[in-house]
This record gives C-alpha cells, structure tokens and sequence, in this order.
C-alpha cells in the first residue's frame, strides 16, 4: 500500500469496469470512468492510496471532507473484482484509519456506503463503524437506494490500533 502518483490513475479507472460498481464506489462519477475524473479526485481529496499486488494495482482509495479536529471521510475505497475476499479491502482501511487517526491526528473517521453493498457494509461494521445518518440517491438505473453514513472513533478502532 502505497500513495498514488499519476502513473496509476489509468489503472485507477480499470477498477472499475460498470455503471454500477461506479455509482457504489463514486456516486458523483460519470460514466464511462475515465483518468480525467481520477485527475479531479486528486485535486480535491487527500491522500490517494492505491493498494498493489506484486505490479499490479488493486485497490483504490481517498480521504476528503477533513475537518480539523473532528475527522475525515474515507471515500472511493475499490477492490478490483478479481482480487475480492483476500483481505485486501480490509488492509486498504486499516492504512486509511491510520492516517486518519495517526497521520492527520484526527479522533474519528467517517465513510459512507449504500445499503445493497453487502460486503462493504459487512466489512466496516466488522471494524467498528456504526451508523450515524442516512439519505437517499438515485442509482443509475432510476432506484432510490438508502445511502449510510457510518463513523469510527479513534478510542473503538482496534484495526489501525493494531497497525
């Protein structure tokens, strides 16, 4: 795991291969995906993070909306498909959670998730995020889908704790 650098953002956009694994991970997003939308990312959040198997690159993920002393949101976090349920997404948050709670001081983390994503949503309440607020978007094909806001106080985060 490692910060981006602009090599990497052609292999950014190759994670994500539908409209809807799109709206999941990006939901501002516009398909196609495409490197001048990673380019906007880079010019808005902060630490861009890829994760990387041997050379390839397999996961993806960002930090935005810091707000000093209280906390910062862990967004765009992607997992290329063929390389799901080998704890990769699970590595990739325990990095974020510590340059949140390490790196930048901060005493809680945020993300945000859609309902229907199940392994996500499986995966951040494993490691301590509670829900805290809820609202609604509409997917691409039209659906209101429940999107919800979870957090992580440093005080209950055992992963980065422990990295």
């Amino acid at each position: 795991i490692r910060p981006a650098v602009m090599d990497d953002y052609p292999h950014v956009v190759n994670l994500i291969d539908n409209r809807e694994e799109l709206f999941l991970a990006f939901p501002a997003g516009r398909w196609p995906f495409n490197i001048r939308q990673v380019h906007l990312l880079a010019s808005q959040r902060l630490d861009l993070t890829v994760c990387m198997d041997a050379d390839k690159l397999v996961g993806f993920a960002n930090l935005y909306d810091k707000q000093p002393g209280k906390w910062a949101y862990i967004g765009n976090v992607i997992v290329d498909r063929e390389f799901r349920g080998r704890g990769i997404g699970r590595r990739l948050l325990a990095y974020m959670l510590n340059l949140v709670f390490v790196q930048h001081g901060l005493p809680e983390a945020r993300l945000s998730v859609f309902r229907n994503n199940l392994p996500a949503l499986s995966l951040y309440r494993e490691l301590g995020f509670s829900q805290f607020a809820n609202d609604t978007r509409t997917a691409p094909d039209g659906r209101r889908v429940e999107l919800l806001h979870l957090r992580l106080s440093q005080e209950g985060n055992e992963v980065s704790n422990r990295a």
